[in-house]
């Protein structure tokens, strides 16, 4: 009996330690924005601890509003400004990483009607406002219906995808409903996930290097689209489709260096 209350109190001790212990971030991830975290006014911080906090321009909030706000006090809200956008600085390390993973919670307002076409810009890299496409990829635009991701590969030109939403090609996105969106982008292929499910499978280039440039959530070279935004994550390697199911169910891997056990960053989200 003593025997078996000694395990017991073993066993209780070491899942508290490796669960209450804080676990560390996945090395490959780059970039990570809660938008809980201000640092003033108009910075939110980088919480992979790299020091590359973004930067809130041209209307661009944070918001506490409790149907706009996934997880957390706060979440990144572009809206009644097509020039609103949350910019991250270039930095020698984005700029360099070529198989890559992006992960967010978006919630749709509306789409923009840019003068060329039904469109409006989510995420892009790369891009000046009011310049031509000097820069790399990815793109994201929400699209009607449906999001639409491009590829640029500088001097090559772009590869543009058919717009793929919940449900797969020519799938449209409900307003006001908060969605997990996952691309990866592993050799030649790039896959988009939408709640955890592949959506949409397509061949891209193999080689690629990111380049220069800003990266902005928000208004690029065409208007914003209109959207809240949540729990943005860049990694320079492909997240593989179990991670990105559980990171869709709210949980982020992170692997612990001292010990390489694979523990959880984080809390369950709430699902709306």
């Amino acid at each position: 009996m003593r025997t078996l209350i000694a395990v017991s109190f073993i066993t209780m001790f070491l899942v508290i330690t490796v669960f209450c212990a804080p676990a560390a971030l996945d090395p490959n991830m780059i970039l990570y924005f809660s938008f809980d975290e201000q640092l003033d006014g108009k910075m939110v911080e980088d919480l992979t601890g790299g020091g590359n906090d973004g930067k809130l321009k041209l209307g661009a909030k944070i918001t506490n509003e409790p149907a706009e706000v996934y997880k957390g006090p706060g979440a990144l809200k572009i809206f009644n400004n097509i020039s609103a956008q949350f910019r991250v600085d270039e930095f020698d390390r984005m700029n360099k990483y070529g198989d890559n993973t992006f992960t967010f919670w978006l919630y749709v307002y509306g789409v923009r009607k840019d003068p060329c076409c039904v469109q409006g810009s989510v995420v892009e890299k790369g891009n000046v406002i009011g310049q031509a496409h000097k820069g790399h990829a990815p793109a994201i635009w929400i699209t009607d219906p449906g999001l639409s991701l491009v590829y640029k590969f500088g001097d090559q030109g772009a590869i543009g995808i058919e717009a793929v939403g919940p449900g797969g090609k020519g799938g449209k996105f409900e307003l006001n409903k908060w969605y997990h969106i996952a691309g990866v982008k592993q050799g030649s292929a790039l896959i988009i996930y939408i709640d955890g499910k592949q959506e949409g499978r397509h061949k891209v280039n193999r080689d690629f290097v990111q380049g220069k440039g800003h990266l902005r959530i928000g208004a690029t070279n065409i208007r914003s689209a209109s959207f809240a935004m949540d729990e943005f994550q860049l990694y320079d390697r492909p997240l593989t489709e179990q991670e990105v199911a559980l990171d869709a169910k709210g949980i982020l891997l992170s692997v612990e260096p001292e010990t390489k056990l694979t523990t959880t960053w984080g809390n369950l989200k709430t699902d709306r």
